[in-house]
């Protein structure tokens, strides 16, 4: 993949890696970036002035559904879809406590929003050349965190639907990618990661995403993500110990 010349929307992109990817993209690209938070987005718009901003909630099917048809009517050469736009929420499956709230909440950020902004722009993008979908998933696909059990299975979710919406493409112009990330330093970790843990950066995990994506890799593994898949096939246990532990 060429990142020069193309116009590029990145949901989530106000901040953590969607805007470090953002910032390293602008230069050379059209870069659209959207995002919940106002204050987040004005900060980006100050820091990157080229970058295009817009406020939306990729949960709203109304909100999204709108931005979707202003993105199109104004940059209708629009032609990679980065659905990089996640959260989480902790909940313990036992207490019962908020467990249907954040299944609904974790199912609608991370696998419903960026399968609806699939289907909403796939027909755009088959018409353009150099097109692409980026899905963002998790090495945790492979081995799920206890804290996080829904924001797992939404990204798992979102792992088959990406493989399965490859194959449907196959020999079209518009290529799929899937990028697992790694354990990354950003606010996803509310309340912060202990010392003793191995996070990158996301200035890294961009870096590490856009060289994949220049190399043409289909599935990119960022960080350790690549060995928490190996132990997801071959020592489960002791992958969701190490899992566990960060």
């Amino acid at each position: 993949m060429h990142f020069a010349g193309n116009t590029i929307l990145i949901t989530g992109g106000s901040e953590g890696i969607g805007l470090e990817m953002a910032r390293l993209l602008v230069r050379e690209n059209t870069v659209i970036i959207c995002g919940r938070g106002k204050d987040n987005l004005a900060k980006a718009k100050a820091e990157l002035p080229m970058l295009v901003t817009e406020i939306c909630d990729v949960t709203d099917e109304a909100q999204r559904n709108a931005f979707v048809e202003r993105v199109l009517s104004t940059y209708p050469e629009l032609n990679i879809l980065v659905n990089n736009a996640g959260g989480r929420n902790v909940v313990d499956l036992t207490s019962g406590d908020g467990v249907i709230e954040a299944l609904r909440s974790d199912t609608e950020l991370n696998y419903h929003a960026p399968v609806s902004m699939c289907t909403r722009l796939l027909g755009h993008l088959r018409t353009r050349q150099s097109a692409a979908i980026v899905n963002i998933t998790s090495g945790l696909v492979y081995i799920p965190k206890t804290a996080y059990p829904f924001y797992c299975a939404a990204k798992s979710a979102l792992h088959s639907y990406t493989m399965s919406l490859r194959r449907e493409l196959k020999g079209s112009d518009v290529r799929v990618f899937e990028v697992f990330m790694a354990l990354v330093d950003t606010k996803f970790h509310k309340g912060g990661l202990p010392r003793s843990t191995r996070a990158i950066s996301a200035e890294e995990a961009a870096v590490e995403t856009l060289r994949g994506l220049a190399r043409g890799k289909e599935d990119i593994y960022i960080g350790k993500s690549s060995l928490v898949r190996w132990l997801g096939f071959f020592a489960p246990d002791k992958g969701m110990g190490m899992v566990n532990r960060s």
